[in-house]
């Protein structure tokens, strides 16, 4: 049997040490570090590589959800949240591909999980396990900050030029591209400059309008012409009027997705 490499993450001591005790002796399994630090949880999992980190959802300064953003785009290991979250958000992750244990977790229910995810590791393409996992994680969120309630989008984005605020029809917007601290932002020929995060404004409009395609790019679904694959293995996302843009690998499964669906609307 191969060894599964696992890594915990918690800042809860007591936590930390029940997980310890959890995993001693089970077979097959080893913990090969744990931490109640998440940014340095953060650095062991790019260091040591686990195959399943152990994540506690709720930390401060770092939580188990921007954790995960913050892996970017290299390998992902399988993870198996450990939360104390009610009823309600645990009926999420269980229609998930993302498996939780309840605190305070119970050895046996762990042992499942943690088999759950070696099967999973085992048979599962990387990219489609990124794309899962990082659309539950938006769909914990909605629910953390919505409490399930129908959200509302952005139609409308003020920027400031000079001493004037300036209205920005969200209809009008082709693209948006992250500047440092700015975002700009497509309109027709024009380029405005909006003081923001790529990734707040991500949060504020409609999916099924816009498409992240890179963490530094934003596109109208309706703008996308097709996927096109190099022969150096990367994805470009091919716009209106020819113009290439890089594709990250963990958007690539949403955009083909969003072109099916943008097709099927069609018929």
């Amino acid at each position: 049997m191969t060894i599964l490499r696992v890594l915990a993450i918690d800042d809860e001591p007591l936590a930390l040490r029940r997980l310890e005790w959890c995993l001693q002796e089970m077979p097959g399994i080893a913990l090969v570090g744990q931490t109640g630090n998440p940014q340095q949880g953060l650095e062991m999992i790019r260091t040591l590589a686990p195959d399943v980190v152990l994540l506690d959802v709720e930390m401060p300064e770092l939580s188990g959800f921007e954790l995960i953003d913050a892996l970017g785009d290299g390998p992902l290991p399988e993870i198996v949240f450990v939360t104390a979250f009610d009823h309600f958000a645990v009926k999420a992750f269980a229609v998930s591909v993302v498996d939780y244990v309840l605190k305070p977790v119970e050895r046996s229910r762990l042992l499942e999980s943690l088999e759950r995810a070696r099967v999973r590791r085992e048979l599962r393409d990387a990219q489609a396990r990124v794309q899962e996992l990082r659309e539950i994680v938006e769909s914990l969120r909605a629910e953390r900050h919505g409490g399930g309630a129908q959200k509302k989008y952005e139609t409308e984005l003020w920027i400031r030029e000079g001493d004037a605020r300036v209205r920005v029809p969200v209809e009008l917007i082709e693209r948006l591209e992250a500047d440092g601290d700015y975002v700009k932002l497509h309109v027709g020929q024009r380029v405005r400059l909006m003081r923001a995060r790529l990734g707040d404004l991500a949060d504020r409009l409609d999916p099924a309008q816009f498409v992240r395609i890179h963490r530094s790019e934003i596109v109208r679904h309706d703008l996308i012409a097709a996927i096109r694959r190099h022969d150096s293995g990367r994805t470009f996302a091919v716009l209106a009027g020819g113009r290439e843009v890089p594709v990250s690998r963990r958007y690539v499964t949403r955009i083909t997705q969003a072109l099916r669906f943008r097709k099927d609307s069609a018929r």
